[in-house]
């Protein structure tokens, strides 16, 4: 249902209550024509509510035509002027100078109720674009209680006029106590209740804190009160009493259902991360198995046409994709498997070159103890490298990689040439950006623990590194 419905609902059910007051109290003492005239009196004023709320400004203020709304705004207050003195012409016609209606309007009695009735009518609208504002900002403490604030404030004024008609103190008991009720509930809940938590205070702090500023809290409502209540002293710490014997085991007791369900609301977070989590490591499994599927493939197809060499290839590259795939993510993983990738990335490299005969390649790679560990891929960029920047079809190139396990330290040499790419090669600009990245990983995963030299010349390239396992 829409706001405007609801509005119209709820001012239609306070106009007909209050026309069911008026009569009920009126009609037996003062006789039909006063009751006549002050529920022709609420008409107008309800009359004005729904031309000012439902036409005016929807039609003209929210779309920014001012001076079309101004000048509609001043017409309905002088109608409704018009309307309130003939109201009390009526009531009052056997009183006042024969009847003429002209003195009464010029009485301020009519003109300061239409000027009393628009000044609500700019207060409400004015709260309506304010709690509209609240409703589009960014949910935060401080507009949460402005929400709150406003709906006990507004719901308890309109209480508050309905039941001054009926009852004065009944009426100043209401206001005293609605809006201290509601202070002493924001108070608990987002201030004192928090801090008892993060502070570690037992409840007898926090009783002793929350009982002082709730006497404090509670003197200008209770002035309030003994304002309209002037005989009825003794009144004042009867009703702080019994408020906080109300309002403090109740605003526990939704403290820890909030807690509760914020609680409850955490735990299902956390097992839809882990779900998704789950999901997204489920997903990222099928990818890499379907590569594999297609160089199984590819692989049966290159058997089949006695292409060894390309079956071989594809052969190592599966290989790799499953070292990458499972081990590259540990912290930690055996030095043989490491050694068995590097030699399936020169394996695949050696296809490329075994045709040509100015290109040569020497390893010397023992293979490692079965309890020797390592961070993965701290071997292989050197050797990229070296593939990358030591090979050239043209010209005559070497390079030589030695790798050795002794008294639990590792030996690591690659010797190359250097064939300098030209300027408009675009791998140019990213050349030794994997060799900084592993002097980083080595300083953070071996402090004190490595040892690495490079040195370079116009036609050589040299690394040698040791590494403490």
């Amino acid at each position: 249902m829409k706001l405007n419905r609801i509005e119209i609902i709820l001012a239609s059910g306070i106009y007909l209550f209050v026309l069911v007051l008026i009569f009920s109290n009126q009609v037996h003492s003062e006789g039909a024509r006063y009751t006549a005239s002050l529920m022709a009196y609420a008409t107008v004023i309800f009359g004005a509510y729904l031309a000012f709320t439902q036409w005016i400004s929807p039609a003209f203020f929210q779309v920014r035509k001012l001076d079309v709304g101004i000048a509609f705004t001043l017409a309905l207050f002088f109608l409704v002027w018009l309307g309130l003195t003939c109201c009390i012409w009526v009531r009052d016609y056997h009183r006042w100078s024969g009847g003429q209606f002209v003195v009464h309007l010029k009485r301020g009695e009519s003109l300061g109720g239409a000027s009393l009735a628009f000044l609500l009518l700019f207060a409400y609208e004015a709260v309506k674009r304010l709690i509209r504002y609240l409703q589009h900002t960014r949910s935060t403490l401080a507009t949460r209680i402005g929400k709150e604030s406003l709906v006990v404030l507004g719901g308890g004024t309109v209480v508050f006029v309905m039941l001054l008609a009926v009852e004065e103190k009944l009426a100043a008991f209401w206001m005293a106590v609605i809006p201290y009720a509601y202070l002493i509930y924001a108070l608990n809940i987002y201030w004192l209740l928090p801090l008892k938590e993060r502070r570690l205070h037992n409840f007898m702090i926090y009783f002793l804190i929350a009982i002082g500023i709730s006497f404090v809290a509670f003197i200008p409502f209770g002035l309030f009160f003994l304002a309209f209540m002037r005989s009825a002293d003794e009144l004042y710490f009867v009703l702080w009493i019994c408020i906080n014997l109300i309002m403090m085991p109740l605003v526990n007791l939704v403290y820890q259902r909030q807690k509760a369900r914020i609680s409850q609301l955490i735990n299902l977070k956390m097992e839809l991360g882990q779900t998704s989590a789950d999901l997204s490591f489920l997903r990222s499994q099928i990818n890499p198995h379907f590569l594999f599927n297609i160089l199984n493939t590819l692989y049966g197809t290159a058997l089949q046409e006695k292409a060894e060499r390309t079956a071989t290839g594809i052969q190592k590259l599966g290989d790799m994709m499953r070292f990458m795939l499972h081990e590259n993510n540990q912290d930690r993983i055996l030095l043989a498997r490491e050694i068995d990738y590097l030699r399936n990335y020169i394996d695949l490299q050696l296809l490329r070159t075994a045709t040509s005969q100015g290109i040569t390649v020497e390893c010397t790679i023992d293979d490692a103890l079965e309890s020797t560990y390592i961070a993965p891929m701290l071997l292989i960029p050197f050797v990229e490298n070296a593939f990358k920047h030591g090979i050239s079809l043209q010209e005559k190139s070497w390079i030589k990689v030695s790798l050795y396990e002794s008294e639990g330290k590792v030996y690591f040499d690659v010797h190359n040439s250097i064939h300098r790419k030209p300027e408009t090669d675009p791998e140019r600009r990213h050349s030794g950006v994997g060799l900084e990245n592993v002097k980083q990983r080595l300083a953070m995963l071996y402090p004190d623990r490595h040892d690495l030299v490079i040195r370079e010349t116009t036609q050589e390239f040299f690394v040698h590194l040791t590494i403490e396992c």
